[in-house]
């Protein structure tokens, strides 16, 4: 699955100066409500904090994927965060978090985000092209970074 076909270079954020797990939820919350997709902001915040409380979405290797289900959107819609400095994020590893991938998508359609995260967890082993995404200065730069990379795996 290409995850890149979910993100729009729009919804990538680099430096991003949040300072804990609870900041960036809401900050994530807010973000994806202000993109157009017709949630509010709340519902975000509330189902993002709710999956939390099953199990931290720290995958390790500096990364975390705040993920949820919401009903009323349409498909799966990825963002992207680099943070300004590694933050807690009570990960798998019990390494600090310093890229966060978002995934919002519909709760009719749970294999769509299964697929996604599945597609993330191969993708982002390599510590190396995660530190790359920190590193990188543009938008643009992650957006070909991740497309790379996805094709890469794909052939």
């Amino acid at each position: 699955m290409a995850l890149v076909r979910y993100l729009k270079p729009e919804h990538i954020y680099l430096r991003c100066p949040l300072e804990t797990k609870e900041a960036v939820l809401e900050w994530l919350a807010m973000v994806v409500a202000e993109s157009g997709l017709g949630i509010p902001q709340e519902t975000l915040r509330d189902k993002l904090f709710e999956r939390e409380l099953t199990m931290s979405t720290g995958i390790g290797n500096a990364v975390g994927v705040p993920h949820t289900l919401v009903e009323g959107i349409e498909g799966l819609h990825a963002y992207v965060a680099t943070l300004e400095k590694p933050i807690p994020f009570e990960s798998v590893d019990k390494k600090p978090v310093f890229v966060i991938i978002g995934l919002f998508g519909d709760s009719d359609r749970p294999n769509l985000s299964l697929g996604a995260l599945a597609t993330l967890g191969r993708i982002l082993r390599d510590e190396r092209f995660v530190k790359s995404i920190w590193e990188a200065r543009t938008k643009e730069e992650v957006y070909r970074l991740l497309s790379d990379k996805e094709e890469k795996r794909e052939s």
